[in-house]
């Protein structure tokens, strides 16, 4: 087959099929930034100035709370955006994306370093992925990998409050370790390790 085009001759040219096409980098690439956006869209609809008119809108009922549904799933999207864009970026560089889902492997395998507050961070949302978003409860659970998750997001989702010497307790406020903004920054590391470069394949 040969035929030409604004001057440019292709010899041979075959259409890529569509498994070929939705492989392709970019395709990655976007549906890594759909799933950080559609991240953004719940956490938005959780931190609503009227949170009642998002509830209403979208004909949810009275005491409907968007922030009690939606933190699992927003936790969840997290996740899912950090292990495609970390995969859209092993894409990037030419190598296939690895059936694995731990995302301080794949981290490693993209050459990310990591303290250890940040590895505990990946570890939550790869764990949120399987243990709060899809399922009230996963197929293979059991009470002690469900304590163990719990305890991981205890963790990573609240701190010690300062109470004074008076008092021997200790209180726990928000982290606020996954906020938008600290995981948006978070993906962004990630995001901008894609090579948008494409070789030169020798004439």
């Amino acid at each position: 087959m040969r035929f030409e085009i604004t001057g440019i001759d292709y010899e041979d040219y075959e259409r890529p099929t569509l498994v070929e096409d939705r492989s392709h980098r970019n395709h990655w690439l976007n549906r890594a930034n759909d799933l950080h956006a559609s991240a953004g869209a719940i956490w938005l609809s959780m931190r609503s100035d009227n949170p009642k008119e998002v509830t209403d809108k979208l004909g949810l009922g009275d005491g409907f709370s968007m922030s009690t549904a939606c933190f699992p799933v927003y936790h969840m999207l997290c996740g899912l955006a950090l292990e495609v864009v970390m995969k859209a970026v092993l894409v990037s560089r030419g190598e296939q994306a690895p059936e694995i889902h731990d995302l301080n492997d794949l981290a490693n395998l993209i050459g990310m370093k990591r303290n250890v507050n940040e590895k505990r961070i990946l570890r939550f949302y790869q764990e949120s992925v399987v243990w709060a978003g899809r399922y009230p409860i996963p197929r293979k659970a059991n009470d002690q990998m469900l304590r163990q998750y719990w305890d991981l997001a205890n963790k990573v989702l609240t701190k010690p409050k300062p109470m004074g010497k008076e008092t021997v307790l200790t209180f726990y406020v928000a982290s606020g370790a996954t906020s938008w903004d600290r995981f948006t920054g978070l993906y962004s590391s990630y995001n901008s390790l894609f090579d948008h470069r494409y070789p030169v394949k020798a004439k």
